[in-house]
């Protein structure tokens, strides 16, 4: 089965982290590992993360997590504006096939 990349927006609730927003970005984990990595964020846990962002991996309908990322509300801003205009480059690529 092929292996599937995406990028998930959480955010931490009384009920505890939720997410609120996924982008699909299809298959090829060199292209998913490119986008992630021009996001902004901290690696390290906060005490007061609220905001975060979870790269994953999914094959055989199993999720994997790669890696996340703690954001402010600033990066979460930046890194949506660079993954939709990275997935947006992807499509038109390949429309001119």
């Amino acid at each position: 089965m092929e292996k599937t990349y995406h990028i998930s927006f959480s955010m931490n609730t009384p009920l505890g982290f939720e997410t609120y927003g996924t982008f699909d970005l299809g298959g090829g984990s060199e292209q998913a590992a490119m986008i992630f990595k021009q996001l902004k964020g901290t690696k390290e846990l906060a005490e007061k993360s609220i905001l975060h962002m979870d790269f994953t991996e999914v094959g055989d309908g199993l999720p994997i997590p790669i890696e996340m990322l703690h954001c402010t509300l600033d990066d979460i801003a930046y890194n949506s504006r660079v993954i939709t205009r990275e997935l947006f480059k992807k499509n038109l690529e390949a429309m001119k096939i």
